[in-house]
């Protein structure tokens, strides 16, 4: 044999040769800097997670009829309208889908009259859009009662 043969053939066959392999475990201190990573890390990322989800969210998804997305944009709606009912109930949820949600709400005036309020939110291009329609219903008078004799 030649000098060159030796050097490429190792002195002893693989499996007699000690593994050491990435899996066997360090005993230099990594350990508790996993331990800190596992305790401390991985809450803070589901944490930031669920902060970007709801950041993301109004992106991808349409508020519902009783939300209080929904209930701010009919408060300003009805603002604007310089009507202002002294309850935001019952709110109902006439249809929902993917790309439409269509509410309805009928809502006490201080002077005894109602605010219909027929309103739905559509997507127009990226951006969730409310079309509403509102009406004022009069106060029902009472009974008509004959006079007492």
């Amino acid at each position: 044999m030649t000098d060159e043969d030796s050097r490429a053939r190792p002195a002893t066959p693989l499996r007699a040769r000690r593994w050491t392999g990435a899996g066997t475990p360090r005993r230099n201190g990594s350990s508790p800097y996993r331990l800190a990573f596992r305790l401390v890390g991985i809450p803070v990322l589901a944490v930031a997670g669920v902060i970007i989800y709801r950041g993301v969210r109004e992106h991808l998804v349409l508020p519902a009829c009783d939300s209080d997305t929904a209930k701010q944009t009919l408060t300003q709606v009805l603002k604007e309208l310089k009507l202002e009912p002294t309850r935001y109930a019952p709110i109902k949820t006439i249809s929902s889908s993917k790309d439409k949600v269509v509410c309805n709400a009928i809502m006490p005036l201080p002077d005894g009259g109602n605010v219909v309020a027929d309103y739905s939110f559509y997507w127009q291009g990226s951006k969730a859009t409310m079309r509403y329609s509102i009406h004022r219903q009069a106060a029902q008078s009472p009974a008509i009662t004959p006079p007492s004799p």
